[in-house]
């Protein structure tokens, strides 16, 4: 496991999510009028991130090289006692790092027309709230690291994690981007945020997916127990 190779990921899939935002709602976009509609736009950028964490989780487990490519996933690998503390900071650090990296070079790389889709910074819809928005990110990864701790368990299910996994991704995009912005993950949100400057509401998504590992852990560790 190298916290090298966490941040090279994790600045690869911002730079992606900001390039794909980019073509799709961005100016001179030749896919704008395909793709009119914010819904239209998050189902393709679910299957699209879903299909990145898909293609390095799968990778990843065969060579114990992690691949977490988020910071609730550490901590929460971490209280399911798969994977070493000492080695949540490291990764923590490097995903955090490999955000802002990967947003700031698709901002050098595309410039204002990168600028325009607000470097893919994630927003709550009308009515959405700190409260709203806390309670549904962190409800989203609470459920995902249950899905991973099921899996995870069975060692015939394993080798199914990764498109599990992947579809958990997507289905959060596609079906809470309107509502709570679909984020469930503290680095999908840094650097889009620190960049666009659009820092409102960003402890709710760097704090929530964490609260959401920290339940999953709790929840799992009593279900051991009875069981």
């Amino acid at each position: 496991m190298t916290a090298c190779f966490e941040f090279a990921l994790t600045t690869a899939m911002l730079f992606t999510v900001v390039t794909a935002a980019r073509w799709m709602a961005g100016p001179g976009s030749p896919f704008a009028e395909l793709l009119a509609t914010p819904q239209s736009r998050l189902v393709v950028m679910g299957l699209l991130v879903g299909s990145v964490v898909t293609a390095v989780l799968g990778p990843s487990m065969r060579r114990e090289t992690a691949g977490h490519l988020n910071p609730a996933v550490s901590i929460g690998l971490w209280l399911l006692r798969v994977f070493p503390g000492k080695a949540v900071l490291p990764f923590v650090v490097a995903q955090l790092a490999g955000s802002v990296c990967g947003v700031t070079l698709a901002r050098l790389v595309w410039g204002d027309a990168a600028a325009a889709v607000g470097d893919a910074a994630l927003a709550p819809g009308p009515g959405w709230g700190a409260g709203e928005v806390f309670l549904a990110e962190a409800g989203s990864m609470a459920v995902i690291m249950l899905v991973v701790a099921w899996f995870g368990t069975r060692p015939a299910l394993l080798r199914r994690l990764p498109p599990v996994i992947g579809g958990c991704v997507a289905a959060v995009i596609v079906f809470l981007g309107p509502l709570s912005g679909g984020g469930g993950n503290p680095a999908r949100q840094l650097g889009p945020a620190l960049v666009s400057g659009t820092t409102g509401l960003l402890w709710v998504y760097l704090l929530a997916p964490v609260a959401g590992s920290l339940l999953a852990g709790a929840v799992w560790a009593l279900v051991r127990r009875r069981g």
